[in-house]
């Protein structure tokens, strides 16, 4: 038999640590797979308690949405009669707004009359200017007077007061010397020793009445000069109540005298629209009248302002201009007012609105006297300055006006009219029948803001 070759035990024990090794690692192998299947195992549980807790919230929300529909569809059947109801509505507004246009052509063809009428009213208004102005100085002379009057019918109410009790004294005293004087009279009779003490005394008594006389005399010219005082001081009254009731009147007829814009300005700047829009209702109905209307709007505010000396014409759309080149120009009355209107009636309006040009051309004058800007206008602006590239190409036309709108008053809040100027330019609004109630709201905002009033005109 041949021998096996023995192996060597070195060999032996290495291949036995390499056994025991892989044993190892299989057993780590095992328990780490054991361990992630268990967290696999929890998290598959927690995911299914999560599972089933979102069917149970997709189905609150199915029922939910079940009464939602229910409830929308009552709300749709609501509107429904709503909006048949609101078409009724228009059909009488529309009736209304008919019946109110042939009024408006009555009342216009009144008013031709009533233009000279106009006219003479100006003139009897300077006329009463002047007599009011008058009268103020005649109620402050008065005034004085009344209070001077009152000062010394006080002293002279002091005076009486302190001239009664003097003879309230005197009369005391005069009681005392009669009582005396007939003691002496029987004593007279009885001692003649007596009789130079007596007609001593007589004397002093007859001083006493004397002074008596005297005081009562005073006081009776004090009382006279009294009564005059208090009847002087009830005329200054009723003369101080007939002027305060004459000024009221006054100052009323002065006021107020277009549609509740208070009508003031020396040197006056009126910005006249002339964008394409001062010839329609909205984009595509004529307005035939409108501009017109403009026009003698123009005319109505020129002729009324009591106070006007200077004035001047700023007329824009896609760009403003001044009408009469030249700076500022004298206001002569009727003349001026024919001037403007035939200027203004030889203009086609076109174009859009770039109303921020406008009022820079308008404060121009601010250095020259500028105290008040009349603005004539029916649409928000739609071109000008206050725009980015990034604004111009993303915003639509709306959103392009409210944006210009508000560069507009921020510029007019912190460069032309600052609230911080020692005398800040009044701005008066006309705002003529447009469509869009932002168109009112800006007028409206831009007016407050700077002092002056707005008024919104009908259509026609």
């Amino acid at each position: 038999m041949k021998p096996r070759p023995k192996l060597p035990s070195l060999v032996s024990m290495w291949m036995l640590d390499v056994f025991c090794c892989a044993l190892g690692c299989v057993t780590l192998l095992w328990l780490l797979n054991t361990r992630e299947a268990g967290v696999q195992a929890q998290r598959a549980g927690s995911a299914l308690e999560r599972l089933t807790t979102t069917e149970q919230e997709l189905q609150s929300t199915r029922t939910l949405l079940l009464a939602t529909q229910t409830d929308l569809e009552q709300a749709r059947l609501t509107l429904n009669a709503e909006i048949t109801d609101l078409r009724g509505q228009l059909v009488a507004m529309t009736t209304n707004r008919d019946d109110t246009a042939k009024k408006l052509a009555v009342a216009r063809s009144e008013s031709e009359g009533l233009t000279q009428k106009l006219a003479d009213s100006t003139t009897r208004l300077q006329e009463l200017d002047d007599l009011l102005m008058r009268k103020q100085k005649d109620m402050k002379d008065l005034s004085v007077k009344l209070l001077a009057s009152t000062t010394s019918a006080e002293e002279l109410q002091k005076l009486l007061r302190q001239k009664e009790q003097d003879r309230a004294d005197l009369a005391m005293k005069a009681q005392k010397a009669e009582d005396q004087l007939n003691d002496v009279d029987a004593k007279l009779r009885a001692m003649t020793k007596q009789a130079t003490d007596a007609k001593t005394n007589l004397a002093a008594m007859q001083k006493s009445g004397d002074e008596l006389a005297a005081a009562k005399t005073a006081i009776k010219n004090m009382q006279t000069q009294l009564d005059a005082a208090n009847a002087n001081i009830i005329d200054l009254q009723g003369d101080k109540a007939k002027l305060a009731d004459k000024f009221d009147k006054l100052r009323a007829d002065t006021e107020n005298k277009f549609a509740g814009i208070v009508l003031t300005g020396k040197r006056v700047v009126f910005v006249v629209d002339i964008s394409g829009s001062m010839r329609l209702i909205d984009d595509k109905t004529p307005a035939p009248t409108k501009w017109a209307t403009v026009i003698e709007t123009v005319g109505k505010v020129m002729r009324s302002l009591p106070d006007l000396e200077r004035y001047q014409v700023v007329i824009f759309s896609h760009a403003a201009r001044y009408l009469f080149p030249g700076g500022w120009q004298e206001y002569q009355g009727a003349e001026s007012v024919k001037r403007v209107s035939d200027a203004l009636t030889a203009i086609v309006p076109e174009n859009d609105t770039n109303l921020y040009d406008a009022l820079d051309l308008a404060f121009r004058f601010r250095g020259d006297g500028l105290d008040t800007v009349y603005l004539f206008s029916d649409g928000l602006p739609t071109s000008g300055p206050g725009l980015t590239q990034t604004q111009m190409t993303t915003l639509s036309n709306p959103e392009k006006s409210n944006q210009l709108a508000r560069h507009i008053r921020q510029t007019l809040n912190t460069v032309w009219n600052r609230p911080t100027m020692p005398v800040r330019v009044k701005i008066n609004s006309i705002g003529f029948f447009y469509e869009s109630p932002d168109v009112g709201a800006f007028l409206w905002a831009l007016t407050r803001e700077n002092d002056g009033s707005f008024v919104g005109m009908s259509r026609p």
